[in-house]
C-alpha cells in the first residue's frame, strides 16, 4: 500500500538548526523538499562528491577483489584525486603517443635524418627544402637552382632543392615539412610516452582493490553534503529558520513528541489537492519481493494512484512461467535461486528480495511446465510417466488443439486482468456517478472478449453472442455519458457537461472501443513467446541428437545442448522483460489510469541508520 503521507513545516531558531538537524536526521523519517546549498562548506562538500564519484567511475573499469578498506573523507578524497591524476596523465601520455605516432608516420618516408643539420647549412648559406614530385614530371618541371634525388617509391621522387623560402617551386610540387625531431628521436619519444600510458594505467589498477573503501567514503561525503545543502540553504528570517518536508503519518507522533522536546514550531497538515506528497511503498515481505522489478524499471506510483504490487506479483509470476513456457528451465532457475539463498544465508544475511522473486517465479515455471508437459523441449512421447502423470490434457502438449486452448487461456488472462483494472475504478470512483463511465468500461471489456475469440480462434466454434454485442454497445453508451462526469450541483447540468467531453473528444472515444480489443489480443504475446522459446528447444534437441550416436561427438553434443538452451534461457529472460513486464505496466496500468508520474519516499537519514533498517526489514 501507499503510505499516507502529511505535509510539514519545522521551525527553529537560526542558531540552532544545526544541532536541530543532526536531531531531525537521527528521527529518520522527513523526506525534506530539494533545498538548494551554498556556501563554501557545500561547494567544497558537492567538488569532493564530484571527484569520488568519477574516480570510481574510472576503477570500474577494472577487475579486481574487493579489499575491505575503511576511508575517512580527506583519504578518500585523496585517493579519488590520485586516480583522475593518473587517468589524466593516461590520457595525456596516449594523446602524446598519438601525436608522435602520426608524425612518425609522416616523416617515415624520408628516412632519419637530423633537422638542426639541414637549418645548420641554411645559416651557411645552403638553404635546402624538401619536395615531393610525380617522377613523370620531373624531367619538365624547372626549378632554377641545383638539386638533389633523394629517392623514389611509388611513381614520386623526394628531392632535396637549394632554394630558399622565398623561391617559386613547381606547381606539381608537395614541399615537406620539416619536423622539429629526427626519426629516430620520435620513436623513442614513442616508446616513452606509451610506456608512461601503461604505467599510471597499471598504477590505477592497483587503486582498483580499494574502490570499495571508496565507494563508503563517498556514502559519509554525500550524507554531509546532504546535511551542509538543508543547513545551508534552509529559509530564515528574523532569527528564526524553518523546512518544508513530507513525513508518513503512522511517524507523526514521533515527530511531534521530537519538536515538542526540542522547542521546534511544528504545523501538520493534510496534502492539498495540488500538492505532490512523494510515494512510500508499504507491503509486507511476500509481496515486497517484486519491488526489485520496479525498482529496475525505474517506475512509481503517484500519491493518488494505485499500489498495484500484489496483483503485479501474482499476474507477472503467471506471465513469466507462460514465457519461459519450460518446467525443465523452471528447475534450473529454482536450482540457482535455492543456491543462492543457501549462500546468502551461510554468510549470515538475509535473503535478498530478487533471490525471493526469482524463487517464486522459477517454482510457477516449474508448475507451468508440468502441466503443459514442457520439459527441456522433448517431444510428449519421450517425456517420462511421471511427468507425464502431472499434466492437464487441455494445455498439454500431447492434445493436437492445445495450442488454441492456450490462446483462449491467454485471453482469459486479459480478461480478468482487465476487468479487476475496471473494477479497482469502479470502488474508487463510487458513489460520484462517474463510476457508471467505468461499468461501461467494464462491460466493453466482457463483451469485447467473444469477439476476440470469434476473430482470433473460430468463428465456428465461437459465434459471438447476442449479449456480447449489447454489452459493447450499452457499455460505450454509458462510457460516452459518464467518463467525465464531475457531479455537484444539478445532476443534467453536470451529465451535459460530461456528454460534450466525450463530443469534444469523439476520436479519442471510438478509438477506446478499439484499444479494448487489441489490449485483449496483446495477450496473444504469452502463447506466441511461448511457442519460439519451445521450437528453439526442439531445434537444439534435433541438432544435438544424432551426436550422441557417436562416441567422438557425445562432447561436442553436450556442448551445444549446453549452449543452446542456455542462449534460449536468456532470451527468455529478455522475453519477460518486454512482454511480462508490458502487460503489467502498460495494458493493465492503462485501464487503470496509471501514469507512473510518482516519486520515491526518501527520507533524511544516516546512512549507518539506513542500512540497519534495511537490513532489520530484510529479515522482517
Amino acid at each position: 500500500m501507499i503510505a499516507p503521507m502529511k505535509r510539514a513545516f519545522v521551525m527553529m531558531m537560526e542558531r540552532e538548526k544545526k544541532e536541530a538537524l543532526h536531531a531531525l536526521r537521527r528521527l529518520g523519517s522527513l523526506h525534506v523538499e530539494p533545498l538548494e546549498g551554498v556556501g563554501g562548506d557545500y561547494d567544497e562538500l558537492s567538488a569532493s562528491v564530484a571527484a569520488m564519484r568519477e574516480a570510481i567511475g574510472l576503477l570500474s573499469e577494472f577487475k579486481a577483489e574487493k579489499q575491505l578498506e575503511e576511508l575517512n573523507m580527506r583519504d578518500g578524497l585523496d585517493l579519488a584525486n590520485r586516480v583522475r591524476r593518473l587517468d589524466a596523465e593516461s590520457k595525456a601520455a596516449n594523446d602524446e603517443a598519438a601525436a608522435t605516432a602520426r608524425e612518425i608516420e609522416r616523416i617515415r618516408p624520408w628516412g632519419d635524418f637530423d633537422p638542426s643539420a639541414i637549418a645548420e647549412l641554411s645559416g651557411k648559406g645552403i638553404p635546402l627544402r624538401l619536395v615531393e614530385l610525380s617522377a613523370k614530371k620531373l624531367e619538365a618541371a624547372s626549378f632554377g637552382s641545383d638539386f638533389i634525388r633523394l629517392g623514389e617509391a611509388k611513381g614520386s621522387v623526394r628531392l632535396a632543392v637549394i632554394a630558399g623560402p622565398e623561391a617559386a617551386l613547381p606547381s606539381d610540387c608537395v614541399e615537406f615539412r620539416l619536423p622539429a625531431k629526427g626519426l629516430s628521436e620520435l620513436e623513442a619519444e614513442l616508446i616513452d610516452a606509451r610506456s608512461r600510458a601503461s604505467a599510471a594505467r597499471q598504477a590505477m589498477a592497483a587503486e582498483a582493490p580499494r574502490s570499495e573503501g571508496l565507494k563508503k567514503a563517498l556514502a559519509r561525503v554525500e550524507r554531509d553534503m546532504a546535511f551542509e545543502a538543508l543547513r545551508s540553504g534552509m529559509s530564515a528570517g528574523d532569527g528564526v529558520s524553518w523546512l518544508a518536508a513530507w513525513v508518513p503519518a503512522k511517524e507523526e507522533k514521533r515527530l511531534s513528541d521530537l519538536a515538542a522536546k526540542e522547542g521546534w514550531g511544528l504545523l501538520l497538515d493534510d496534502p492539498l489537492e495540488e500538492e505532490q506528497p512523494p510515494t512510500k511503498i508499504e507491503n509486507p515481505a511476500i509481496i515486497r519481493m517484486i519491488q526489485p522489478v520496479f525498482d529496475f524499471l525505474g517506475t512509481v506510483p503517484n500519491y493518488r494512484e494505485y499500489d498495484i504490487s500484489g496483483l503485479f506479483l501474482l499476474f507477472f509470476s503467471v506471465f513469466f512461467a507462460m514465457i519461459f513456457g519450460d518446467g525443465g528451465y523452471g528447475g534450473i532457475l529454482l536450482l540457482a535461486g535455492a543456491a543462492l539463498a543457501i549462500k546468502s544465508k551461510a554468510s549470515g544475511k538475509p535473503v535478498p528480495d530478487f533471490i525471493r522473486l526469482l524463487m517464486v517465479l522459477a517454482a510457477t515455471t516449474v508448475v507451468w511446465g508440468a502441466l503443459t508437459m514442457s520439459w527441456f523441449g522433448l517431444p510428449p512421447e519421450r517425456v517420462p510417466t511421471l511427468l507425464k502423470s502431472l499434466s492437464v490434457y487441455w494445455v498439454s502438449n500431447a492434445n493436437p488443439d492445445s495450442g488454441n486452448n492456450v490462446k483462449i487461456l491467454c485471453f482469459m488472462l486479459g480478461l480478468a486482468h482487465l476487468s479487476i483494472a475496471h473494477l479497482m475504478n469502479i470502488r474508487r470512483d463510487f458513489p460520484s456517478l462517474k463510476f457508471i463511465g467505468q461499468l461501461g468500461q467494464f462491460a466493453m471489456v466482457a463483451g469485447m472478449f467473444f469477439v476476440v475469440l470469434n476473430l482470433v480462434i473460430s468463428s465456428t466454434q465461437h459465434p459471438i453472442p447476442t449479449w456480447s454485442l449489447v454489452s459493447i454497445g450499452a457499455g460505450f453508451v454509458l462510457n460516452f455519458m459518464f467518463a467525465n462526469y464531475e457531479g455537484g450541483g444539478n445532476f443534467f447540468s453536470a451529465l451535459g457537461k460530461s456528454v460534450l467531453a466525450s463530443m469534444a473528444n469523439i476520436v479519442s472515444v471510438f478509438l477506446g472501443v478499439v484499444n479494448i480489443f487489441a489490449d485483449i489480443v496483446s495477450y496473444i504475446r504469452l502463447w506466441a513467446v511461448g511457442l519460439a522459446g519451445l521450437a528453439i528447444s526442439q531445434t537444439v534437441n534435433n541438432m544435438a541428437g544424432p551426436m550422441f550416436g557417436k562416441a567422438i561427438m557425445f562432447a561436442a553434443g553436450i556442448a551445444l545442448l549446453v549452449f543452446g538452451h542456455g542462449l534460449n534461457i536468456i532470451m527468455s529472460v529478455l522475453s519477460v522483460i518486454v512482454h511480462g513486464v508490458r502487460l503489467n505496466v502498460l495494458e493493465f496500468s492503462g485501464h487503470l489510469g496509471m501514469e507512473w508520474s510518482g516519486y520515491k519516499y526518501e527520507p533524511f537519514r544516516d546512512t549507518v541508520q539506513a542500512e540497519r533498517t534495511d537490513m532489520e526489514r530484510s529479515i522482517s
